[in-house]
Order: C-alpha cells, then structure tokens, then sequence
C-alpha cells in the first residue's frame, strides 16, 4: 500500500497533477506559489513558525509503528512533523482526506511522552500540556497538544505515542466515540481490528525547515 501512494504521489508532481486525485490538485495549486516563495518544494505546505519558517506535507500510507513513519519521512530529507497549532491540524486534516477514499483515519505526527510521564496517568504533573513533548526541534509550545477531552490518560502505562484522526464528520464511534481534529495517546506501535477500524493509520505528517532559513 504505502508503495503504491508513494508512487500516485510521485506522478502528482512529474505529471502536472494529471493523475492527482481532484481535491489534492486543487490545495497543491491553491498553495504552490506561496510555499515556493518561501523556501518550500511545491508539493509541501509552508507554515510561517516562531522558530522560523517550516515546510509539511502529509503522505497517505499505513504504518503500524511510529519509527516506520519517522523512517519515511527521512527517506525525503524530513522528520516526523509537530503542529505549532490548530491551523496546522485543519490543514493536515484536509491534505489526508483529499488523497484517500477512507472518510476518517488516524496519522502519525513527531509526538511523544516525555520520560519523566512513562508510566503515569494523568495527574497535576503528568497533563494534557505536560506529558507529551514534540520531537521534531522546530514545534514549539502547547497550542497544538488537541487531545481529546480526559486524554493523554496513558490508560495501559504503556501510551507513549499519539495519533492524530482526521475525519470529514465531526466525531466517529470505534470502540468509542473520537472526535476531528484531536489527538489520542496510544502505543508507539499500534494495530487496528473490525470494530475500531475507521481510527486505523492511514498517512503521516512529515516537515522540515523552509530552505531559506
């Protein structure tokens, strides 16, 4: 699976969008001159950041394991992406759900627990804004920890990943009620079955500093 998005992906750039599914043509044209002015490989997204300017782009593929998305994402001079806001998750939100059929899903994003909250539910230390930290050296702050309400609650002390569900409905049941746009804590290597199969990994949010920094 992920070779054959890599390669619709490919043909998206080489063949002047021709073989893009519609909607992802219309926000690679609507943001193309603005990420190639700034630093940015036509089929990213710029993203104008505190710590300067950053480039993303979100690739459709499942993988099971966080490091297996990290890995795809160095394989194009990048690392797994934080998000600096929610701005960012709308976009990453919208780019996913223009390149796959799935209605809903959930990706990986550069987000993980900090070692002094392993093994720690939530408490006044361990929190929404304090337990998880962004791996990418260039997300800064809190605003775009969006977990879930009652989350990260590391409910198997084990949670020390995240996925991030992009929906275009507002909420879906999988074995519990999730919510657009939010983030759950999760194992850093996670698998799906029948009943919460609509949360399954299907993309990946990569980015790197704009060239121009």
């Amino acid at each position: 699976m992920q070779k054959s998005s890599t390669f619709v992906l490919l043909l998206c750039v080489v063949s002047a969008l021709a073989d893009c599914p519609a909607a992802w043509k219309t926000i690679l044209n609507a943001q193309r001159e603005e990420s190639t002015s700034n630093g940015c490989e036509a089929d990213w997204k710029f993203f104008k950041r505190p710590s300067g300017g950053w480039c993303m782009r979100v690739f459709p593929g499942y993988y099971e394991a966080q490091a297996d998305a990290e890995k795809a994402c160095k394989t194009v001079d990048a690392t797994l992406s934080g998000l600096q806001n929610k701005k960012e998750g709308i976009y990453i939100q919208s780019a996913i759900l223009a390149q796959v059929p799935q209605t809903s899903g959930s990706l990986w994003t550069g987000l993980q627990r900090t070692k002094k909250c392993m093994g720690q539910k939530l408490t006044a230390t361990c929190n929404n804004l304090t337990s998880f930290e962004w791996t990418d050296n260039a997300t800064t702050g809190t605003e775009g920890f969006l977990f879930q309400d009652a989350q990260p609650d590391n409910k198997n002390l084990d949670q020390n990943c995240a996925l991030f569900l992009a929906s275009k409905a507002a909420s879906i049941v999988a074995r519990g009620t999730y919510f657009a746009g939010t983030y759950e804590d999760v194992n850093c290597v996670t698998g799906f079955n029948s009943e919460n199969i609509a949360r399954k990994t299907f993309g990946y949010v990569c980015g790197k500093k704009a060239s121009t920094e």
